[in-house]
């Protein structure tokens, strides 16, 4: 929970700053707002689709393929003798994991929230 209201915290400090550096800049003060927000969402939803990705496990395959071409290599074989990167578990078990993140819904939402306005804001503003 102190995460989630750290994130919404965090956000309205980003609309803070976008407000108040279209203030300061010379030019048009709603072009400078959608401008800030639209980055601020493109950024939002790249982070949570990152985080999403990786919830789903989607590179754990990739993961497993490589420890089992390396564990099946001679030389494989010997170099893992001397490191610990395949002592932590066997290739087969880390391949079902599934990492959890409690923070990438309210990314994917806010971001899009985010991109949806700016993009409406542009379209009202230009024509």
């Amino acid at each position: 929970m102190k995460k989630i209201n750290f994130f919404y915290i965090l956000t309205s400090l980003f609309f803070g700053i976008a407000i108040v550096s279209g203030l300061i800049q010379e030019k048009n003060l709603l072009l400078s707002i959608i401008d800030s927000l639209f980055i601020i969402g493109i950024a939002y939803v790249a982070i949570g689709a990152l985080l999403y990705i990786f919830q789903k496990g989607f590179f754990n395959g990739i993961v497993y393929a490589l420890k089992r071409f390396r564990s099946s290599t001679k030389q494989g074989k010997y170099i893992s003798q001397f490191d610990d990167l395949d002592e932590a578990k066997e290739p087969h078990e880390e391949y079902n994991v599934q990492r959890s993140y409690s923070i990438t819904r309210s990314f994917l939402l806010v971001g899009s929230i985010t991109l949806v306005l700016s993009i409406s804001m542009t379209y009202i503003l230009y024509t």
